[in-house]
């Protein structure tokens, strides 16, 4: 559970919109399907595995990213990945998560 507030916490402080319901999964929402699949590639070339969930398993307009927390993460991983996840929706113009 520490793990999960962490990367929650790091995903606030870069200015992204996440829930606080504890679950290790977190979604990112991105909107685009197109956007989505970018940032998901871009974190998976830094070497993350996360993956862009699009319709028909969400709804149209919802593509969102799915992060799965796990407890052998590192602080320095979580913040590696914040910084990373950032970056990606920079790159494709989102300034926060919910934008399209």
């Amino acid at each position: 559970a520490s793990r999960v507030r962490h990367v929650r916490g790091q995903l606030l402080r870069t200015g992204l919109a996440v829930s606080a319901d504890g679950s290790q999964i977190i979604p990112v929402t991105i909107g685009d399907n197109e956007r989505a699949v970018a940032v998901a590639l871009a974190l998976q070339a830094d070497g993350f595995d996360v993956r862009a969930i699009r319709p028909p398993s969400v709804p149209p307009g919802t593509a969102r990213l799915r992060v799965s927390v796990n407890a052998a993460l590192s602080d320095e991983t979580i913040e590696r990945f914040a910084v990373s996840l950032a970056a990606a929706l920079k790159e494709v113009g989102l300034c926060s998560a919910g934008s399209s």
